[in-house]
Parts: C-alpha cells; structure tokens; sequence
C-alpha cells in the first residue's frame, strides 16, 4: 500500500512538474508585484519591473510589459517637465493588452508632435485615486494639463469597500473622504506567484486560491461592499466635489475629461443623448474644465466600417481604432487655445 501511494504521488508530482515547464514557456501572466512605492495611497510597480500579461486559458493578446522608472506602464521614463501632459485613469489608460505603440499615451502623444504624456493608469482605481495621481504628477513633475479617462462606473465605484480602491474612497454612510488601501500578499501569495502553473489558475482560469489557504497564510482583506447599482445622488455628487476640492490644489491647472459612453447601445434610438458621469463633470467643472464624450465618433465610427470598439467579445476595453479616435479627439482639445 505504501509502495503504491508512493508511486501515485510521483506520478502526480511529475504531471505537476511537466505543467510547470510547458507554462514556464507558454505566455501566461506573471506577477505584476503592484504596491505602494512611490507613495503611501498610489498603487504601481517596482521600477523596471517587467511582467507577461495575457487573457484567458488560450493567452490572448500576450504582452511583455516593463514598468518604467516611476513604475507605471508608459512608453517613456517620467522627468520634471512643465510642458508634459499627465494621463491619468484605470486600465484603459494602461491598456497592457495591447502594444505599447497601440496605447493611448503614445498615439496622443503623436497627436501632440511629441509633446510628452505621462500615462499614470492604474487598473482596479476611481475617480479619487485618479485626483490623488493628478496631485503626484503636479508635486512631482511639475505637471498643470491633464487628460482623465473616465469609465461610466468610475463615480460610484468610489465608493468605499467597492474593490476599485487603491488610496482614496468616500464612506457611504458619512459621505466623508477617508483612506482606504490595498493589504500586501499573504506568504501563500509570495511563493505561488513564482509557479506559472498557479498564475495560470489564478490570471487565466480566475481560480480563487483564497479558498483553499487556511486564514493564518492570507493578509487580512478590506471588506469588499456591494455595489449597488443605485448609488445615491447625493453621495455621487459628494463624489465629484471631492475631485475638484483635491484637484483645486494644483496651480494654473488645465484640465479635459474624457467618459466612455454606453458603447453596448451606440445605435439604438436616443442612445448618447445623456451621459450622465460627462454632466456630473461637467456641472461640477463650472465651465473650466473641457469635457469630451466620444459617443458620437464611436458610433459614426461602427456606421461607416461596422467595426466594434472592443477588443474582443472577452474584454471590452478599448482596442487601438477606439484609442485612435480618443485620441484625436482629446488632441484636438489639447491644441484648442485655452490648452496651449
């Protein structure tokens, strides 16, 4: 019996083994090592840290990607410049499913003759994490224009709890700001995040480890809300007042705003006619700020060439014809007078 468990192990072992290699080799996401280390509430990567992204069991749109001196994916290292434009949203701004080149910080800044945009993405994040980089980039390059890319969901999944906080939330019963950041891996986290069969399971598969790891191994979590899809008004509006109170600090800034539409209903009747986080914006910009909703490009866009801004059917982020047109658009506001 013992000689016959013996055997039965080794044979499990050298399956295991033989998976490891074959995914050693194959693409498969690697550890990303995200963390706070540049500042206490923005979540980036190691400087020169580089990681394999990919999506799905069949590793789709496989991309290596290296994180630069600041530790954010961007085409360029990050240097004290006035001139710079800072890009700041979530992982449509990272876009690590694409090629660098095919990203938006670079075709803007082609837009822009080379005028240097630091992409500040941060996936995971909301419209105060987003407030929380601006100021950064100000303090820290010296940066006053700014592009924001906003999600429609980027208001209300500011929310404290809601799992797309990295610094920054606002507490849903006392519609005050306060902190709220991410716990360091657990020790089970750190080792299997050397074993590519276990980031298959876990970034590809979307198998949940947590559930197999007795709790004296997990860092402890941040309870994660629910969130609903009715967030009030009034604490969407506490939301966005907050932004501008941060943003207000940055000196002489220039500001545009770009929010994604609705792009599930692009051609049905009345479809664009209100975008509701671009009005938010908007009344709470006062007039000072530009506002861009890309909705009736994108749909001019699927008229002519019957093409979908997706990049797949699997993720919905914008693929490079999407990013081309954002960034047309949002060069253009760049280039109008009161952003020269």
């Amino acid at each position: 019996m013992k000689t016959r468990l013996l055997s039965f192990l080794a044979g499990v072992f050298a399956v295991l083994l033989m998976l490891e290699i074959a995914f050693q080799i194959l693409p498969v996401a690697t550890a990303t090592r995200s963390g706070y280390y540049q500042h206490p509430l923005i979540l980036s990567y190691p400087a020169g840290h580089c990681f394999i992204s990919s999506t799905g069991w069949d590793l789709k749109n496989a991309q290596r990607n290296c994180a630069n001196n600041i530790g954010f994916l961007a085409g360029r290292d990050f240097l004290p410049d006035r001139n710079a434009i800072g890009l700041i949203g979530d992982s449509y701004v990272e876009a690590s499913m694409l090629p660098v080149g095919q990203r938006l910080g670079a075709m803007l800044e082609n837009k822009l003759a080379g005028r240097p945009v630091y992409a500040f993405g941060g996936p995971g994040s909301n419209l105060l994490d987003y407030a929380e980089r601006a100021k950064f980039a100000a303090e820290k390059f010296g940066i006053r224009t700014f592009v924001f890319i906003l999600e429609r969901g980027d208001i209300k999944q500011a929310q404290c709890g809601s799992g797309h906080i990295h610094g920054v939330c606002v507490d849903t019963v006392t519609g005050r700001i306060r902190t709220e950041t991410q716990a360091q891996p657990g020790a089970l986290k750190r080792i299997l995040r050397h074993s590519a069969l276990a980031q298959y399971l876990v970034s590809q598969l979307k198998f949940d480890l947590s559930k197999l790891k007795p709790s004296a191994w997990s860092a402890p979590a941040v309870t994660k809300s629910s969130l609903q899809a009715g967030v009030s008004d009034e604490l969407q509006n506490a939301t966005v007042n907050a932004f501008f109170s941060q943003i207000s600090k940055i000196q002489n800034s220039r500001l545009v705003f770009v929010v994604d539409p609705d792009r599930g209903h692009l051609l049905e009747a009345g479809a664009g006619e209100r975008n509701e986080v671009a009005e938010r914006i908007q009344q709470a910009g006062a007039g000072q700020v530009t506002v861009i909703d890309p909705g009736s490009a994108f749909k001019e866009h699927l008229v002519r060439t019957g093409r979908l801004l997706d990049v797949g059917p699997y993720d919905r982020h914008w693929n490079a014809e999407a990013i081309g047109i954002v960034a047309e658009l949002a060069g253009n506001a760049l280039i109008a007078p009161e952003h020269k």
